[in-house]
């Protein structure tokens, strides 16, 4: 397997969520002293104020924390998905963060955009809704877990734009080869009822999907020369 990233956005984007962590607890910190002031109560317009710095504090917190989850720690995402694919031979490519779509994989399986999520609960397919939806294991996980399911079909539909734009604008050639989608589950707290795969979108958990993709691997119909073509725009990027 062939892996390709930008480090560049990946450290850019770390130093980032540390950078609004120091400055979200800063602005915390000033509205926990302000409470102790008699000076702010007797003052509406200090009170507004400080009342302001605090909500943009707690604001910034939860981007930081975005930024900290995906880049700061390890493993991440992308790690995941490295392994999560390992051992597979070099005509699997996997690009991160080398075009709009996050984590794009190039293979004789097809060519994927991958959404890892580490959600745990219950997926359930909604056969009215043609939709799935997601149920936690517990209301405290609800209330404590901040990163929610991804909506697939949206998901979808906007990372197949992006593919179609790229293939356009840079390669001049027609898209004659669908984009699929992958929800890959990290999470082994997690289950699956009703349908896992609809519409080129594929909810799998990460233990099954290198078996998975070597069987669609032998089932390729797609031309060596358009891999070819989007793998050079990537690499060159």
């Amino acid at each position: 397997m062939k892996i390709i990233i930008d480090q560049k956005s990946v450290q850019r984007n770390a130093t980032i969520g540390k950078i609004l962590r120091w400055v979200s607890l800063g602005c915390m910190l000033m509205g926990l002293i302000a409470v102790f002031s008699e000076e702010i109560f007797s003052n509406p317009n200090l009170f507004t104020i400080f009342f302001s710095i605090m909500i943009v504090g707690v604001l910034l917190s939860s981007v930081s924390g975005f930024f900290t989850s995906r880049f700061g720690k390890s493993p991440r995402p992308d790690e995941l998905i490295n392994k999560t694919f390992k051992g597979l031979d070099d005509r699997f490519q996997i690009f991160h963060y080398r075009s709009s779509i996050p984590h794009l994989l190039i293979s004789p399986a097809g060519i994927w955009s991958i959404i890892p999520t580490f959600i745990d609960g219950e997926i359930i397919f909604d056969e009215n809704k043609g939709n799935w939806t997601h149920k936690r294991n517990s209301i405290l996980n609800r209330l404590l877990q901040k990163e929610y399911f991804p909506n697939p079909l949206s998901e979808y539909k906007h990372h197949k734009k992006d593919l179609e734009k790229v293939l356009k604008e840079k390669i001049n050639i027609d898209n004659d080869s669908e984009l699929k989608l992958l929800v890959l589950l990290l999470n082994k707290n997690v289950s699956l009822s009703g349908i896992s795969e609809k519409d080129n979108i594929l909810i799998m958990p990460f233990e099954k999907v290198k078996d998975r993709f070597r069987k669609m691997a032998k089932n390729n119909s797609q031309s060596d020369e358009f891999y070819a073509l989007l793998e050079e725009l990537l690499e060159i990027k």
